[in-house]
């Protein structure tokens, strides 16, 4: 996700006259400019406004580009719920919608868990946004079927369970950041982190690669890097942050690091500087935040922190002139929907922030997908649907 901050609205007035007269309007156009949209090169990076062009009184947006559209949104908004040859999204479990671009110009979201129309229940299923849908749409059809998309290299082990974190382009290819978990009926919610990396996307197969969990993992526990992910703007490093540290109540520290386009690791360190280790004990706590997920954005102002305490029920956020700069807790930015009245103990988790999503002429709108689940040890009074994760945009 390339870091960048959302280009103010630009109308064009186009078209110079001859000088053959004052009233020889041949190349102008009168009305008004239509506001152009273009869509970034990176699939899961922001879109842009572009400037329309005028020819033979006609005005026109730049080839690739297209006129925008906003469509207010109204009501709860589900994502992809009722698409084609899905059944359900599963409540909050490891991730939420984890965005993953691809070799081939797509922003993939992954669900954790999804049930598939013909009844199976499938981990890391792709579902596919409309890019070009107008602004403020709820997604509801995917592009592409929903399909498991995750392969795991090595021998078979039916015991493991992969969490994908999220994915960046960097050096002319996908990075995805993932985590391994083992099933462990002795855990309280059933499963315990054996560690994580990065994976790379196959274009032939059209699958997210996991490297084989019985080789030793690019970091520890400690570090436990894939909370959050943010391209650098020198192009030749992704930021990316892990929240392993003592922390406060419900709520980890997070620490800072930046993998190069081989994913070599430099951490943030408490002097300022970028080192060379994956030591966790030499890295600066730079804020903090709930377990696995959350979301690092530029904003209208500098760059955004969006993220939850654990079983929390509010969309929190810090902000920062520079991602390694210090960050300053900030406002909150919403409530979550949740089933309270039927499931007390349901919470929110999980709010990744998708910039492929973000009206251009709203620069201060972030639309936050964020997973619903329940911390009751049996099964949850509510709905399927109240355990679908959300949609929201949110100035």
């Amino acid at each position: 996700m390339k870091a960048r901050r959302f280009l103010p609205l630009l109308l064009c007035a186009c078209g110079a006259r001859t000088g053959l007269s004052q009233t020889d309007v041949s190349s102008d156009c009168h009305a008004t400019a239509p506001i152009c949209v273009q869509n970034a090169n990176d699939p899961c990076d922001a879109p842009t406004v572009v400037m329309a062009t005028c020819a033979a009184h006609q005005w026109s947006c730049p080839s690739g580009a297209r006129v925008y559209a906003r469509a207010e949104p109204a009501g709860v908004c589900r994502p992809f719920h009722g698409a084609s040859g899905l059944g359900g999204v599963g409540a909050w479990g490891l991730s939420d919608m984890a965005r993953v671009p691809t070799d081939d110009g797509r922003c993939l979201w992954v669900a954790d868990s999804a049930t598939l129309a013909d009844g199976t229940v499938a981990r890391n299923v792709a579902l596919e946004p409309d890019p070009n849908a107008p602004f403020g749409t709820c997604p509801g059809e995917s592009l592409s079927p929903p399909t498991p998309i995750v392969t795991v290299e090595g021998p078979p082990d039916p015991n493991l369970l992969v969490q994908i974190d999220g994915g960046y382009r960097l050096g002319g290819k996908t990075h995805v950041l993932y985590r391994i978990f083992r099933t462990d009926p002795n855990a309280t919610f059933g499963a315990v982190e054996v560690g994580g990396g990065v994976g790379r996307w196959d274009g032939t197969s059209q699958r997210i690669v996991i490297p084989d969990p019985s080789k030793p993992f690019p970091w520890g526990l400690d570090l436990d890097l894939g909370d959050a992910q943010l391209v650098a703007s020198d192009g030749t490093h992704a930021f990316v942050w892990g929240c392993a540290q003592p922390g406060q109540f419900l709520k980890q520290g997070c620490e800072l690091a930046r993998l190069d386009a081989n994913d070599a690791v430099e951490l943030f360190a408490k002097d300022g500087q970028f080192l060379p280790t994956v030591d966790a004990s030499q890295g600066a706590t730079v804020f903090f935040g709930g377990t696995w997920m959350s979301s690092v954005v530029a904003g209208a102002n500098g760059f955004v922190h969006v993220w939850m305490d654990d079983f929390g029920s509010t969309i929190h956020s810090d902000t920062a002139s520079d991602p390694t700069g210090t960050w300053t807790p900030s406002k909150d930015l919403a409530q979550c929907d949740l089933p309270t009245a039927d499931d007390p103990k349901s919470f929110c988790a999980g709010p990744i922030v998708h910039p492929e999503l973000a009206d251009p002429t709203r620069p201060g709108e972030l639309p936050i997908t964020y997973g619903v689940g329940s911390s009751s040890l049996t099964t949850p009074p509510g709905s399927a649907d109240d355990y679908w994760p959300r949609l929201v945009w949110i100035e």
